[in-house]
């Protein structure tokens, strides 16, 4: 762009300086003429004529350099149009071989995602029609041992009914006679009476009706509600790990001679019996010290017994072996008891009347000899062991003798196997 405006500021320039060359001779004509008519007067009347064309040639080159300036600076101005039209021209091309070169990548790149779409899906393809084939097959083997299964259940035996039947009435009376837990020998009873419905065979009937009698029965049965039970047992444990022994110890502080408010200890000698409230207000000096020293021996009496009251206690108990323990052996003796807790528990779940009972009575004779019998707790643990003594954990449980009668007596009778048939 530079060097193509130099030459047209040459050219301006040199138009510039003709038409300033044009003004100055225009201008100077008028002056010159009257040094013509003064150094010839006489022949100043031909002069005149000659200065009106000089003038006119002036004024049409002075249009003309104008005129010629004007068409320069449209032809320069078209030019500098024409060349930044080209110039937009050029940069829009070149965007646009630059989008369209873009466009081309990722046509190409597209073909190329297509391409390996294509190829992935038809390896699914193959995939697929290789898996439904094998799913195919599997149906098929499925159908067969589906068949086959059918044809040997179908087909099973009568003496292998009743191994699986008895095998399920020895698995009750199992749970019956050893954990005593009767839901499961239901659960085992009602398996049982389901695999005969299934084979729904006549020979049997006998035996599934056995087998309904035993569950009502067993359905009938009143147990002994174990969670519960359970959680009373945890809640004497507690009781007996905080209540307080005749002798206190690190278990029970707040049982301790320290920590317990003791009662107020009244005054041996009350306010009326004391010789200063029996003086007039008006009593004379000396009768006033006698009242003093009279009433010394009954105040000294009352300060004594009131300091030693918290010092001294007075208690019943029966076995004065239980005021000779140790913090350890009280501590012992709480570990013990709680033993016999659990040993009472698990008599509970064994169905054990006798040690259930002995073992109560053991935790109910420690409370009685070594704990204070006048604390909360104390009594509160004494009443539940009580309330539990008298739970009878001996429940009747019935049997399933009957259902296994029937099975005895089936195969007694024989049974005719589709071998033996055939």
């Amino acid at each position: 762009m530079m060097r193509s405006s130099r030459p047209l500021l040459r050219l301006e320039s040199k138009f510039w300086h003709f038409t300033e060359y044009n003004r100055v001779m225009t201008d100077q004509t008028p002056d010159t003429a009257p040094a013509v008519n003064s150094a010839a007067p006489g022949a100043a009347s031909p002069a005149k004529p000659a200065s009106a064309p000089v003038k006119k040639s002036s004024r049409g080159a002075g249009l003309l350099g104008v005129a010629l300036i004007i068409v320069l600076l449209v032809a320069v101005g078209l030019g500098w149009a024409l060349w930044l039209q080209r110039k937009q021209a050029d940069a829009a091309g070149r965007e646009i071989a630059t989008r369209l070169a873009t466009l081309e990548d990722a046509v190409a790149q597209s073909r190329k995602d297509a391409r390996e779409a294509l190829t992935l899906i038809q390896g699914q393809s193959g995939q697929v029609r290789s898996l439904e084939a094998q799913a195919q097959e599997a149906k098929t083997r499925y159908n067969d041992l589906q068949q086959a299964w059918e044809t040997f259940s179908g087909g099973a035996t009568d003496e292998i009914l009743a191994n699986d039947v008895e095998r399920l009435l020895v698995l009750a009376n199992q749970q019956l006679r050893l954990a005593g837990n009767v839901n499961n020998a239901i659960v085992a009873l009602e398996t049982a009476q389901t695999r005969l419905a299934q084979a729904a065979r006549p020979l049997f009937a006998g035996l599934q009706q056995s087998i309904n009698g035993d569950i009502d029965r067993l359905r009938a049965v009143a147990t002994v509600d174990i969670p519960a039970q359970t959680a009373r047992i945890d809640r004497l444990a507690g009781l007996i790990s905080k209540a307080p022994l005749l002798v206190p110890d690190a278990s029970a502080p707040g049982a301790s001679s320290d920590t317990q408010p003791k009662p107020a200890t009244a005054p041996i000698q009350s306010p009326a019996d004391d010789p200063r409230h029996q003086l007039p207000a008006d009593a004379a000096w000396w009768q006033r010290w006698r009242a003093e020293i009279a009433s010394w021996p009954g105040r000294a009496g009352s300060t004594l017994t009131h300091e030693l009251g918290d010092l001294i206690s007075v208690q019943r108990v029966d076995q004065p072996a239980a005021l000779l323990l140790s913090p350890e052996q009280a501590e012992q003796v709480r570990g013990a008891l709680r033993q016999r807790l659990m040993t009472a528990q698990l008599a509970m779940l064994m169905r054990q009347p006798e040690v259930w009972k002995n073992e109560l009575a053991n935790v109910e004779n420690v409370l009685s000899i070594y704990y204070d019998g006048r604390a909360v707790d104390t009594q509160s643990a004494l009443r539940l062991t009580h309330e539990l003594q008298n739970i009878d954990i001996a429940v009747r449980l019935p049997d399933v003798g009957d259902s296994l009668a029937s099975v005895a007596a089936l195969r007694a009778a024989g049974f005719d196997s589709p071998a033996k048939q055939d």
